[in-house]
């Protein structure tokens, strides 16, 4: 899974286009009230870093067709970042209240900053601090 998620970091910060990884499937058990559901944090992150991107006044590039403009609209960004949030916290893994809260806040601020910004060195970060392994957690553990 990181190998996939580095390739697509690697080639550009969250751009457009799909990088073939196997997705897991989408079912998810129970939550308990007040935890936020995968598919809730999907939304929550995509909406986030889709917000700082446009944000041109804090130096992000915004939406257009610009040569360093990587999503023309606010929809079209929001559907990339979702679908990348889905192949990093896959359903069997991220599944039934399993994103920790505290780790996915620390995600979310990784993710904004990937977002404006195409370094080298926030790609490993939202890579390390964004990953499965970090974010979700295993209910036997628990």
């Amino acid at each position: 899974m990181q190998k996939c998620l580095w390739a697509s970091l690697a080639a550009s910060i969250f751009v457009l286009g799909a990088v073939g990884c196997d997705d897991a499937s989408d079912a998810v058990g129970d939550v308990l009230p007040g935890e936020q559901s995968r598919e809730a944090r999907i939304e929550q992150i995509s909406e986030a870093a889709c917000e700082r991107y446009g944000d041109t006044e804090a130096g992000c590039p915004g939406y257009g067709t610009g040569e360093d403009q990587t999503y023309a609209t606010e929809e079209d960004c929001e559907r990339d970042f979702a679908d990348r949030a889905g192949e990093l916290w896959p359903a069997a893994e991220c599944g039934a209240g399993q994103i920790n809260d505290s780790k996915y806040e620390v995600c979310e601020e990784r993710a904004k900053a990937a977002a404006c910004s195409e370094g080298f060195f926030d790609a490993i970060a939202a890579l390390s601090e964004c990953s499965a392994e970090n974010v979700c957690t295993d209910p036997a553990d628990e």
